[in-house]
């Protein structure tokens, strides 16, 4: 409960000071009224002006924000409060600066547990003896925890898409019956196989949810922008464009991240006045915004880079398990050299495990740089399994060929 509250207050501190930023009314008079529009989480405006407030399941920025928000309430100047913003917002520059450093050192880690491990340790131990098929495993493992740990890290979480509805993730039990399916025939890697096509429906839900909040994001940037241009009455000028019905419009749950932020600092601005703040939440929103754009753009390469990854994993195994007939005839020589071909055979009846495990740590790696969610690796994961699997096959029957089989 604790974490999912620093999550939170992490993912609302931006929106939340935009809001204060742009509504006339002071900052804590203002969280008074957004406490019932999804903030009720926080602490109550008269205990963080007491200093009875608890913020220690709060996350730092959170915690900053509104240590602003009571030095300018106590003051009756908003100077306070935009320091804090000012200095967020050059932290999330500087961190857009260094993305490309980061998502480069996510990739190396990507690989190192994903390819070059296998092609010094599982290959090394597949021959001389067990143990190559369980290490692989593990150290699979280990990739798929740390791409999702190091994900939250490398891009910035409030900049993350919000999350789809945990609904859209059920098409994911087609999964179950599908590898029954390809197993009973005989399918090559019945696993791999069932996971790239059993996640289809769900990728296409959450390429679609993700299609959909970025334009909120853009079309509550529009609904500002026009409202920040207007001569006279903003509203007037909202309906009169079209791009707004009714005010009730703005406090629709389908606003969300900075999209909400946009269209409550609107609201506040439309209930109360202060017309003149519409300039600057523009400004604010507009940035944030192309943050997350040019975030978005440095990142896409990612997916590439996943692709080959994926391309290299299967080539490998290939390769590993393509030698087993050179060493089928057995002989003196292996006995002195301690090759022992058991170990080879013991990867190969695990390879599919293996090889599905690689594929979920590249798709968890990709969400995580691309979207700041690693539980979008849905997104990527047909595409990334089905490349794995491609590889995978073309490879293993090539092998032969290529060593003279």
């Amino acid at each position: 409960m604790e974490l999912n509250k620093w999550f939170r207050s992490e993912v609302d501190a931006i929106p939340l000071a935009l809001i204060m930023l742009s509504s006339p009314q002071l900052p804590l008079t203002t969280l008074k009224e957004l406490r019932k529009t999804g903030f009720d989480y926080l602490p109550d405006p008269e205990e963080l002006v007491s200093g009875h407030a608890k913020l220690n399941s709060l996350s730092e920025r959170m915690r900053k924000i509104l240590d602003g928000a009571v030095a300018a309430q106590l003051s009756g100047n908003r100077n306070p409060l935009e320091e804090k913003v000012r200095d967020i917002l050059a932290e999330l520059s500087a961190t857009l600066e260094t993305i490309d450093h980061n998502i480069s050192n996510l990739y190396s880690l990507v690989s190192t547990f994903t390819s070059a491990v296998p092609v010094t340790i599982v290959a090394t131990q597949a021959l001389l003896g067990g143990g190559g098929a369980a290490t692989a495993l593990s150290m699979a493992f280990i990739g798929l925890l740390l791409s999702m740990l190091v994900g939250f890290w490398v891009f910035p979480w409030e900049f993350g898409i919000p999350a789809p509805k945990p609904r859209t993730y059920a098409p994911l039990l087609l999964v179950i019956p599908l590898y029954l399916i390809f197993n009973y025939f005989s399918m090559p890697s019945p696993l791999l196989l069932s996971l790239a096509l059993g996640s289809t429906p769900s990728a296409i839900s959450h390429l679609h949810h993700t299609l959909s909040e970025l334009r909120k994001m853009e079309k509550a940037r529009e609904l500002v922008r026009a409202a920040a241009r207007a001569v006279g009455n903003p509203y007037l000028v909202l309906v009169r464009e079209g791009l707004l019905r009714s005010p009730e419009e703005l406090l629709s749950p389908e606003w969300r991240g900075l999209s909400k932020a946009a269209t409550l600092g609107l609201w506040q601005v439309l209930l109360h006045g202060g017309y003149e703040n519409l300039q600057r939440l523009d400004d604010y929103v507009s940035r944030v915004l192309e943050f997350l754009k040019r975030l978005r753009s440095k990142t896409r390469v990612f997916l590439v880079y996943a692709v080959i990854e994926a391309a290299i994993v299967a080539a490998i195994y290939a390769v590993i398990l393509g030698i087993e007939p050179l060493f089928a005839e057995g002989g003196e020589w292996m006995v002195r050299a301690g090759i022992n071909i058991w170990g080879l055979r013991e990867l190969r009846e695990r390879v599919d495990q293996i090889l599905s495990l690689n594929a979920l740590t590249l798709a968890i790696a990709t969400a995580s740089a691309r979207e700041g969610r690693p539980h979008l690796l849905t997104m990527y994961l047909p595409l990334i399994a089905g490349a794995v699997w491609c590889f995978w096959l073309v490879s293993s029957t090539l092998m032969p060929s290529l060593i003279g089989g």
